[in-house]
């Protein structure tokens, strides 16, 4: 018998799938942890598959195969995990070694402990024992043991001895996790207090001096009545525990003695909410599968529908997986969880420590916690029994992993709930179009939640035609329209948001001369102006150059900054608006320690009234005073050479109008855009998702684009333009003559054909929807070239 044992490819190689001898007793168990000879050392591998094998099938005499090595206590991935990873394997073409990085627990090496003990001697040879091995035998007599870790670990002589001991018979090794060093580290649990006076006048107060716990407020704010670790306010807010104890000497956070109770009577469900919470029911108490798009406006109650379940699978002694895109931005689901389920919800996410991962994974394996919530990562969750699962606002990227394995979450979601017989729910405002298609074709069913709650009040939108302006010969950076209302809004004491999807001061700088642009020289990219600290910076790769005064291609000195950034409409609006306070809020801001922070609270205490900013104001963060927010260019994101590129603007400006208007006073939106008639620009305004649904499907099905294909995108990269040009031909042949029937495009040069030094082209596949994308792999398999690579994208996210 041996076993197949797969190791973390970022230790053993992206091939690191090794055969064991396995005739020890018991027999091993495919997910078993096993601590594997590995050459010279030793590694924590899990084994894939147990079966018969001999000389013929080896290769070699299976004599010269070393034994499996000591089993891991505790350590086993759960058999739907394994089969989760082989799954990964097959859908994103990874080595299973690859696919296997994602599933096991962290840190684990670290907390190694390994017993050597003495048993009753079986003849074996007649060779006698050394001295050291001697002395080794009577120490593990004498003491009952000997143990070994990373935090005291043996000397390599003694580890030698105990081996050769166990070669004979004489020492047998087991190895377990040890527990946990407890250390001076703030624990417990902690609510936001109940007094929201008390809470308002620090944040508009002090806390302009106190970012970080200012922050760490913002995001707790909406969960007063329910408790948190420590460990989740700190991820939440990105804070130490010196910013907790500040707060809890504030009394702004209170300490829960005990673990949280939790366990508060939900509110009744609306006639909508109760007609979608019946239909995931069904599947639910049958144990079967079934997929469903919940399609619900913001604050439509999407929320309570998922708890309504989830409390109906735990009933039912299942378990519930609720994914979110983003951790730091959940900090309301966590409440709410916490307050229906009390201490069987375990948060796990990748900002958490090794070592706090390693515990929320045993937690969960040990079904101490039956409710996990975390982004795709938390799929491989050690869950054994998965009644229900939500994927929320899965419509959002960031569910699709960007690096080996290129998993999409909202795939294994799917897969996940086959293998659990479980129904799953995908719920978004502005859900993917591949999503509502597969809604509207019945592959999943489509609930919805058309009313939103009777206090929210969706903005008005209003759309500038920038192109008039120019016509007339009023070039600004803020429309008169826009201009207008935050001079209203300034004058009634509001504050007004002004959004840009592009930093710097300027895109580039050109010579009005002869034309020449700056250009990054290790990227396909203009060089952006920074003007704060005369520098032009590559946003690709990093790189920067001092500003020169003149061109260097033709030694002229008219060189000027052309087109607009963050940092440009932060200068024009202090300048139109002297007597305001203007912040700006990216990731040239965020960068320095500490200002992210500064900037957020100097904003929320009503310090400053306009804050200009990139991507990073559209989510995550109320600010009650904010009655105004202006879209500098909407056409930044439009004329990206994606094909998402319009879905991804209409749900960015639907995203970043929810800023407005989200306290008592009424929200005003103005778009300003060179392309006023764009369907995602239009539908945007009027708060119509359908419409744009429609315009966009019809444009893929023409365009041969998902959901009516599925992609493929084969990525060639490489120092030398020559090879990746020369690797990138043979590629799109052996496609062509492999894939008989299906649509090869390329090669070409990607939308950017060079990214920190390394040429890229790409073939696009265009397979029909569902095709298995083995063919694929199979077509490019021995492709290699000495100085280029291939990647292989399944489904990929992005084009560019």
């Amino acid at each position: 018998m041996v076993a197949d044992v797969g190791l973390d490819a970022k230790s053993a190689g992206s091939q690191a799938v090794y055969t064991y001898l396995a005739g020890q007793s018991p027999v091993p168990v495919p997910g078993e942890a096993y601590f594997v000879p590995l050459g010279p050392r030793r590694a924590i591998g899990y084994v894939l598959a147990v079966r018969e094998a001999d000389e013929r099938s080896l290769g070699f005499a299976p004599s010269r195969l070393r034994p499996l090595g000591a089993r891991v206590e505790g350590l086993a991935l759960p058999s739907q995990t394994l089969d989760l990873v082989r799954e990964v394997a097959r859908q994103t073409l990874s080595p299973m070694s690859v696919a296997l990085t994602v599933a096991v627990p962290p840190s684990v090496r670290e907390r190694l402990v390994t017993t050597w003990r003495a048993v009753d001697p079986r003849p074996t040879c007649d060779e006698p024992l050394t001295t050291a091995q001697q002395e080794a035998l009577r120490v593990l007599k004498d003491h009952g043991g000997l143990t070994d870790s990373k935090a005291a670990p043996l000397a390599d002589g003694a580890k030698s001895s105990l081996r050769a001991l166990e070669r004979r018979g004489l020492a047998v090794q087991s190895v377990e996790l040890s527990r946990r060093r407890e250390d001076n580290r703030l624990t417990g649990h902690f609510r936001l207090t109940a007094d929201q006076a008390k809470v308002e006048t620090f944040l508009t107060g002090p806390g302009k001096r106190r970012p970080a716990q200012t922050v760490t407020l913002m995001r707790l704010q909406g969960s007063e009545s329910a408790s948190f670790s420590v460990q989740e306010i700190k991820s939440l807010g990105g804070v130490t525990d010196q910013t907790i104890k500040a707060l809890v000497q504030a009394g702004l956070l209170e300490e829960e003695s005990g673990s949280p109770s939790g366990l508060k009577a939900p509110p009744r469900p609306n006639d909508h909410q109760q007609a979608a919470i019946d239909a995931i029911g069904r599947p639910l108490r049958e144990g079967r599968h079934e997929e469903f798009l919940l399609f619900g406006v913001t604050g439509s109650g999407k929320t309570e529908v998922y708890l309504r379940c989830a409390a109906e699978a735990l009933k039912r002694g299942r378990q519930v997986l609720y994914l979110v895109p983003e951790i730091a931005l959940t900090a309301q689901v966590i409440a709410q969880l916490r307050e229906r389920f009390g201490d069987q919800v375990a948060v796990v996410h990748s900002n958490m420590t090794p070592a706090e991962r390693l515990d929320s994974w045993l937690k969960v394996k040990n079904g101490e916690c039956p409710v996990v919530l975390g982004p795709r990562s938390a799929v491989f969750a050690p869950l054994t029994n998965v009644g229900l699962i939500v994927v929320d606002e899965e419509h959002e990227s960031s569910y699709k992993q960007e690096n080996a394995p290129r998993y999409q979450t909202k795939a294994l979601a799917s897969y996940l709930g086959r293998l659990s017989g479980c129904p799953v729910v995908y719920g978004s405002a502005t859900p993917s179009i591949e999503s509502f298609f597969a809604a509207e074709r019945g592959d999943t069913t489509l609930l919805r939640l058309p009313s939103r709650a009777a206090e929210a009040v969706l903005p008005t939108v209003e759309v500038v035609d920038l192109a008039q302006l120019y016509r007339e010969r009023r070039p600004s950076v803020l429309s008169p329209q826009l201009d207008d209302k935050v001079r209203e809004a300034l004058a009634r004491q509001e504050q007004a948001i002004l959004f840009l999807n592009r930093r710097a001061y300027s895109p580039f700088l050109i010579c009005r001369d002869c034309g020449h642009r700056f250009m990054c020289p290790h990227c396909a990219v203009s060089l952006a102006f920074h003007r704060r600290d005369r520098k032009m910076r590559c946003h690709q790769c990093g790189h920067q150059e001092d500003v020169t005064e003149t061109c260097p291609e033709c030694g002229g000195t008219r060189v000027a900054p052309f087109g607009t950034g963050t940092e440009k409409v932060e200068e024009t609006v202090q300048a139109l608006f002297p007597d305001a306070k203007v912040s700006r809020l990216d990731r040239d801001v965020a960068r320095k320690k500490g200002a992210l922070e500064e900037t957020i609270a100097a904003f929320r205490s009503r310090t400053n009234d306009i804050l200009v900013g990139t991507q990073m104001v559209a989510k995550g963060l109320d600010f009650p005073n904010v009655t105004v927010v202006g879209v500098v260019a909407a056409d930044v994101s439009l004329n990206v050479p994606d094909f998402r590129a319009g879905e991804r603007t209409f749900q960015l400006l639907s995203q970043v109008a929810g800023r407005a208007g989200r306290g008592t006073s009424p929200g005003t939106v103005v778009i300003q855009t060179l392309s006023p008639t764009n369907e995602a620009v239009l539908c945007a305004r009027d708060h119509e998702y359908e419409g744009f649904y429609r315009s966009e499907l019809e444009q893929r099905r023409e365009a041969g684009y998902p959901p009516f294909k599925r992609l493929v995108n084969v990525l060639v990269t490489g120092e030398n333009r020559q090879d990746v040009v020369g690797l990138a031909a043979v590629a799109g042949q052996r496609l062509r003559l492999a894939l008989a029937g299906v649509e090869v495009l390329g090669p070409v040069d990607c939308p950017i054909e060079r990214l920190q030094n390394l040429w890229r082209r790409h073939i696009l596949v265009k397979m029909e929807p569902g095709s298995d994308p083995g063919p694929v792999r199979d077509a490019l398999e021995g492709l290699k070239a000495s100085k280029a690579r291939l990647v292989i994208d399944v489904d990929p996210a992005s084009l560019v």
